[in-house]
């Protein structure tokens, strides 16, 4: 049991530091770790299917494979927007927030990072903290503490002497 909450803290650590030197780098709003990107709601413009603080896991798909009524996820200057799918036509993608009273400016399928495949309601919280220099360490520092107590828990227990 231990390894597996080890492996999966390890991948959320490194996907952390992955998000966190691309996002400070420069290099993207939206960094994708293995096709895969995550972003925190901070809006009810998807209410009630999405809600203030939940979780989207996105997942990268090819440009032809988005159709009306997926919710996606999309650049919009120069941060992330989730909205659903109202029409595509052709290279073209209109969106509207399931809260909202008009669809957006149309966007093209290029500016998609991918389709929501999950959302994990209210964990946005924490993993804000995460984010953080001081939540990155204790994700690393709780990571080495599983790895080691399994060991010390594995150790052959000596026998005690009887005289």
């Amino acid at each position: 049991m231990s390894v597996i909450i080890a492996t999966l803290l390890g991948f959320i650590l490194i996907g952390n530091v992955y998000g966190l030197v691309q996002r400070m780098t420069g290099q993207t709003v939206f960094p994708m770790f293995l096709g895969f990107g995550k972003a925190i709601v901070v809006s009810g413009s998807m209410d009630p299917a999405i809600k203030v603080n939940d979780i989207v896991l996105v997942h990268k798909v090819p440009q032809a494979r988005y159709q009306k009524g997926d919710i996606v996820t999309y650049r919009s200057d120069d941060y992330p927007v989730t909205h659903r799918i109202q029409s595509v036509t052709g290279d073209i993608v209109i969106t509207k927030g399931d809260a909202n009273d008009a669809a957006d400016q149309p966007i093209k399928t290029s500016d998609i990072y991918g389709k929501v495949v999950l959302v994990i309601p209210k964990l946005g919280y924490l993993l804000r903290w995460l984010q953080e220099p001081l939540g990155l360490m204790v994700l690393a520092t709780g990571l080495i503490a599983i790895w080691e107590s399994d060991k010390w828990l594995t150790l052959p227990r000596g026998k005690k002497d009887k005289k």
